[in-house]
């Protein structure tokens, strides 16, 4: 829990290490993200699943070739496992909270490529597990005790990293590509399962304020 109180703190403060004067940018993003979920439990072949995640991002110049984006997405999240001929589905709806460093570099024509790292918080929205086999089907809420306990945690927290170019549209509108890998950190329920989420994202920034 300290971990996750830490990297909290650290996603409030970012923030106030940018300049009062600079200039920043609103975009809207949302893509796909590929997801799993870690279990330690022998016997288990791990499998993804296709989650959506959309969202917003505040991005501000910092110094030079350095910039700080913040941002606030929905993400679906969750994962597979096969026990023989059976499947678990597990599927956890969080709202995300980030603020990733991001250093870049742009040709003559305004093109920009850049990597970007920072940690992240999730905060859980829902949760439901299914179960697959020969002759059922079923789900349920992750705490229906008539089918199965899953203990999973309010909080989820991590770091992420990736790249992403820009390009620019018409007018001030710039079009970002990004790649992003988010690496849970804490454990998501009592089995010490953690989550993994690779998000393939699209979405157009323009200059505020």
């Amino acid at each position: 829990m300290s971990s996750i109180r830490s990297l909290a703190v650290l996603i409030a403060l970012l923030p106030l290490a940018v300049p009062a004067t600079a200039q920043t940018t609103l975009g809207l993003k949302g893509g796909v993200g590929f997801a799993t979920v870690s279990i330690e439990e022998a016997g288990v072949e791990e499998e993804s699943v296709a989650r959506l995640v959309a969202g917003l991002e505040l991005g501000v110049p910092v110094y030079g070739m350095f910039s700080l984006r913040v941002g606030g997405a929905y993400a679906q999240k969750g994962g597979s496992g096969v026990i023989g001929s059976d499947k678990i589905t597990l599927n956890i709806d969080y709202i995300q909270l980030d603020a990733m460093a991001r250093l870049a570099m742009s040709n003559d024509r305004g093109i920009s490529f850049g990597v970007m790292a920072g940690p992240w918080i999730g905060f859980r929205l829902s949760c439901d597990v299914g179960a697959a086999g020969q002759g059922f089907n079923l789900s349920a809420p992750c705490d229906d005790a008539d089918f199965a306990r899953f203990d999973i945690k309010t909080l989820d927290a991590g770091l992420a990293f990736g790249g992403g170019v820009e390009v620019p549209l018409a007018g001030r509108l710039r079009l970002g590509l990004d790649a992003i890998y988010s690496l849970g950190l804490a454990a998501v329920d009592e089995d010490d399962s953690r989550t993994r989420f690779l998000t393939l994202q699209a979405g157009v920034t323009h200059p505020i304020g």
